[in-house]
């Protein structure tokens, strides 16, 4: 009995033991764990970091440059979509005058030639119709706007790089001088320096100057270098300079662009008004179809009942529809026959006059078929 009750407190000893070694495995791990992902996290935030960095580090002149070039950009699609628009106006406006000049010619070619006629042989004298056609319709200065071309700015880098050049000369030419007069040579600028004449220089330039011996190679190393130096400030300064500049003429661009679709934006107006005028005469002409094609027959049936007479031996009623067909014709000609166009683009005043008082003498002949 005692031997296996030692045996059960043994096997729960190891039970134990065991249980203490997973759980330090299990904590192990997950501290393990916790430190790769400490890790991650710091290279991240590093990573970043750079980024950020870098970001700061561009150069500004290179922000600058990008700004112009967005601006350029804005305004080039501006003034392309306000021309597209004018465009479209003007070819809209140029069917709405073909449409205007194919009714009227209708018109002319066949209802009011039958009503003169007509009114010849009634023995009333018609006045002629005075038609000016495509000349009163002229409406091209709508469009008086001078065009707006948007060209590309010119970033300067190449302008840049000859000035550096010039830089970099002028400092080599510089240090030959300082040298040269240092060491009390006479330079001959019309021929190159010998190989001893360039070693002496370099030499003083690498060390000499300061009162060592001197070294060529390193002479060199100073020379292209203090070049390279002053090349590179001024190839910086300029570009900058020049993109700065091209930021400032970028917003004037921009503005008048601004400007330019505005002016665009009222000679469209203008011109939606010239359309819309039209299709108000294009349906006067209509109206005036329909009633000279009634008082043609209404002429038609005087001639054919009273027969062909003097007109001061008609009835006193068909001599009222001969006048009113002769105040329908004249009517027509006084609104053909005024210029639509005002010189400027627009509507003359003289045409929209024209064409209130038409409308008031249809809408009287209008009412006259209901009393």
């Amino acid at each position: 009995m005692e031997k296996d009750k030692e045996q059960q407190e043994a096997g729960r000893i190891e039970e134990q033991v065991m249980e203490g070694q997973e759980k330090e495995e299990t904590a192990s791990e997950a501290a393990h764990g916790e430190r790769e992902s400490e890790t991650e996290h710091s290279q991240s935030s590093e990573l970043q970091a750079e980024e950020e960095t870098k970001e700061e580090e561009s150069p500004q002149e290179d922000e600058g440059a990008k700004d112009a070039k967005a601006l350029i950009e804005e305004a080039r699609i501006m003034v392309q979509e306000s021309d597209n628009e004018i465009k479209s106006c003007m070819q809209i406006l140029d069917e709405d005058i073909e449409a205007l000049e194919e009714t009227k010619s209708k018109l002319l070619e066949s209802s009011t030639e039958e009503t003169k006629n007509l009114l010849e042989e009634v023995g009333f004298e018609p006045g002629d119709i005075e038609d000016i056609g495509e000349e009163g319709l002229d409406f091209e200065v709508a469009e008086a706007v001078e065009p707006m071309q948007v060209h590309d700015l010119s970033s300067g880098k190449f302008g840049a790089f000859i000035l550096a050049l010039i830089a970099g000369l002028a400092v080599v030419a510089g240090w030959v001088y300082a040298a040269a007069e240092k060491l009390g040579m006479a330079l001959d600028v019309t021929k190159v320096p010998s190989q001893e004449v360039q070693n002496k220089i370099l030499s003083w330039i690498g060390g000499g100057m300061t009162g060592g011996a001197g070294d060529p190679m390193f002479g060199m190393v100073i020379l292209g270098g203090s070049a390279l130096i002053v090349m590179w400030i001024v190839y910086k300064i300029k570009v900058y300079m020049r993109a700065q500049s091209n930021l400032h003429i970028a917003q004037e661009v921009k503005e008048e662009a601004k400007f330019y679709c505005t002016k665009k934006e009222e000679c469209k107006k203008e011109m939606d008004k010239v359309s819309a005028h039209i299709h108000e005469v294009i349906k006067a002409l209509h109206t005036f179809k329909v009633f000279f094609d009634e008082q043609n027959a209404k002429l038609r049936r005087i001639l054919y009942v009273e027969g062909k007479r003097p007109f001061g031996e008609y009835h006193l009623k068909s001599k009222e529809e001969i006048k009113h067909t002769n105040l329908l014709l004249n009517s027509l000609n006084e609104l053909i026959s005024t210029p639509m166009a005002n010189g400027s683009g627009s509507v003359s005043e003289e045409a929209r006059a024209e064409l209130q008082k038409v409308e008031r003498t249809l809408e009287r002949f209008k009412e006259r078929l209901y009393e």
